[in-house]
């Protein structure tokens, strides 16, 4: 018996003509009396008892009718996932990043994509780069959003931004009616940067020493986002990433270019072993479209 006969008899039972059956199923009446009378020869079994233009259903036609009903129940649920896969109505984000990208840009992207598709799940974990890979690798998230990622042989990277270091100054700092920040210029100001053993503390240490300036940091601290939080209380000029600069919380703060030019990779990162959804696929777009405005 084939599935197409079970539909036929499912839609005319329901519909009670073929006429009423065939507009559902989007065939020709006699297509649906056909596959009918097919199914009734094959089972050896009267379906439907015809009275003044109707299908009336036997006994045995009502029992069929109730055994199949969660099947097509079934499969109605399934043609609507399917539906709600391709318009992107359904499904999940699962994002991870670091902390100094996914207070910035990951953040602006997401109310971005969620506005254009609000029925999708999304899940944000925030992790320094060595969790970051474990988290793709176990399949615990599906892209991440890195600063300065080294390559890794069973993650893809793509270099989606380059972008700089700036100064992060409170309002009113003498320093903010400059248009660049420079070593010589901070010098007699408290600093607050990154740690000297983090390859982006590294960066900031060399640019001093090129400029040919002490660097002497009032505070280092692992995250750009505590350093901006820093400035805004006045204890210092921060120099971050120009990405946690973007922070809607740091709207506040001047900024400033800070030269010798420091630069910072934003990288979009996901398995090469599973390519990606359309989901992360779009978000990935949303992604870059953030970026290339903001800059």
């Amino acid at each position: 018996m084939k599935l197409r006969q079970l539909e036929a008899f499912y839609a005319v039972v329901r519909n009670g003509t073929t006429a009423a059956a065939a507009h559902e199923l989007g065939v020709s009446q006699p297509n649906v009396s056909n596959l009918v009378r097919h199914m009734e020869d094959q089972i050896g079994i009267e379906l439907f008892a015809r009275r003044g233009g109707r299908l009336i259903p036997t006994v045995e036609a009502e029992r069929i009718y109730q055994d199949l009903e969660p099947v097509f129940s079934l499969l109605k649920g399934v043609e609507q996932r399917i539906s709600d896969l391709r318009e992107l109505n359904a499904g999940s984000l699962r994002v991870v990043a670091t902390p100094s990208m996914a207070s910035s840009i990951v953040g602006h992207a997401l109310k971005r994509f969620l506005e254009r598709w609000p029925n999708i799940r999304v899940t944000l974990d925030i992790r320094r780069m060595e969790n970051l890979i474990d988290k793709i690798q176990t399949r615990q998230a599906e892209v991440g959003v890195a600063l300065s990622f080294e390559e890794h042989p069973s993650m893809h990277t793509e270099p989606i931004h380059e972008g700089r270091f700036v100064a992060v100054l409170p309002k009113g700092h003498p320093l903010a009616a400059e248009t660049v920040v420079t070593p010589p210029l901070l010098n007699g100001h408290a600093i607050i940067s990154m740690e000297r053993g983090t390859p982006l503390g590294l960066k900031v240490a060399r640019a001093f020493k090129a400029s040919e300036v002490d660097y002497k940091c009032s505070v280092e601290t692992r995250y750009g986002y505590t350093a901006c939080c820093m400035a805004g209380m006045g204890i210092g000029v921060a120099l971050v990433d120009e990405f946690i600069a973007r922070a809607t919380e740091f709207a506040h703060l001047e900024k400033r270019p800070f030269e010798p030019v420091v630069p910072v990779v934003a990288y979009l990162v996901h398995s090469r072993e599973t390519p990606l959804s359309r989901i992360a696929q779009n978000f990935s777009e949303i992604l870059q479209e953030e970026i290339r405005q903001g800059s």
